[in-house]
């Protein structure tokens, strides 16, 4: 980790072990400075993955994905996992055993859900149906906001990133305690006839798929009648198998894929999440596919948080430009950064870093681009 040397008006000073520079109005929970972490990998990635580590370790989970050669294999994401009779997959959902292998995260869930008034704080609120209309009558009550609605709002606590971030981390104090699991009847049974929405969020939706998948479809057989739309918030890791079914779900009910692409260097997105992003690029451009097949609501919406010093016009620059090769009509949040988990000694988004980044998306050729969670932008220079 870098060292604090000092206080000057408020702001740390910090060294970055790699370069010996010091780098200011960043905090140390990364390990390395941006251009050390981008240029000099090598050298950075034992700090970077030393963070990792420990922030893994006070919750007891797996520090690297498991590969235990006569292990059972999990093939839900990008990890890959190898799990013994007794040892913990990445995600900390299930065991090698049997018993857990084929139960945990398929036939039973830990999350827990509430039920979100429309118009919701949802990432995809300014172009879904919920928030406006779009896809009126097929996809949407109203041709507006559909006040009077609720989003069935599904919490997964697991997760098979571990970005040091992370604005929802508390489900890791949940994993400490012993688990609360929810059945496939249980949740259907939480849909009510004012349900318009049914959003699965987290953590992450990855690492219990086959069950959130498997619940989908069966809300849909019990409610026949209803308009259900089923949506994601996701880090996009999963296997292609199980992206085209979200994406089907998603396409014939009018909901919506939100993909949140963290980063566009592979070693930024390595020292800030803790693995790399090939996959969700690829999931991404397959997802991409579909767009064209019912424009609205889109199907596929992108988000990025910017995270100061880290995630920047630079990064957001590239990302913009990869989506706008592929369509540049699917939409983009930006959303501003809240010091949380492990970089909790960090400053929020400014003003100009999030009108910088605005600036770089649209210059990439994306026509429809916002910055979200503005109430938590700060005035900085």
């Amino acid at each position: 980790m870098g060292t604090d040397i000092g206080i000057e008006s408020g702001v740390s000073h910090l060294v970055c072990p790699v370069c010996g520079n010091h780098f200011r109005e960043l905090g140390k929970g990364v390990g390395a400075c941006p251009d050390c972490i981008r240029h000099r990998w090598s050298q950075s990635r034992i700090h970077c993955e030393a963070v990792h580590h420990e922030s893994r370790r006070v919750f007891q989970l797996p520090l690297i994905p498991p590969r235990t050669l006569s292990g059972t294999e999990c093939n839900i994401c990008l990890h890959h996992c190898s799990t013994g009779m007794t040892e913990q997959g990445y995600c900390g959902v299930r065991h090698g055993h049997p018993d857990s292998f084929h139960v945990d995260g398929h036939l039973r869930a830990r999350l827990s859900y509430y039920y979100d008034p429309i118009p919701t704080n949802c990432v995809a609120d300014w172009v879904c149906a919920a928030g406006t209309g779009s896809g009126f009558p097929r996809y949407a009550h109203d041709p507006g906001t559909e006040v009077g609605f609720f989003n069935l709002a599904v919490y997964y606590e697991a997760c098979n990133f571990n970005c040091l971030f992370c604005q929802n981390w508390s489900f890791r104090k949940t994993q400490l305690a012993l688990p609360s699991w929810c059945t496939l009847d249980t949740l259907v049974a939480a849909v009510s006839p004012k349900t318009s929405c049914v959003c699965y969020f987290g953590g992450d939706p990855t690492p219990q798929l086959p069950y959130a998948l498997a619940v989908s479809e069966k809300m849909l057989r019990e409610h026949p009648d209803q308009l259900l739309r089923i949506c994601w918030e996701t880090n996009g890791s999963m296997h292609p198998e199980l992206l085209r079914h979200m994406a089907r779900l998603s396409f014939d009910t009018g909901g919506c894929i939100k993909v949140d692409i963290k980063a566009w260097s592979p070693h930024i997105h390595r020292a800030i999440c803790g693995c790399d992003n090939r996959v969700v690029l690829e999931n991404f451009a397959t997802l991409a596919r579909w767009t064209p097949l019912r424009p609205e609501p889109p199907l596929l919406v992108a988000s990025t948080l910017m995270v100061p010093g880290y995630v920047e016009a630079e990064e957001i620059s590239q990302i913009a430009s990869f989506i706008a090769r592929l369509n540049p009509e699917i939409p983009y949040t930006l959303l501003a950064f809240a010091p949380e988990f492990c970089l909790e000694d960090f400053p929020t988004t400014s003003c100009r870093q999030a009108e910088e980044c605005l600036d770089a998306a649209r210059k990439a050729g994306l026509r429809r681009v916002r910055v979200g969670n503005q109430h938590l932008l700060e005035a900085r220079a």
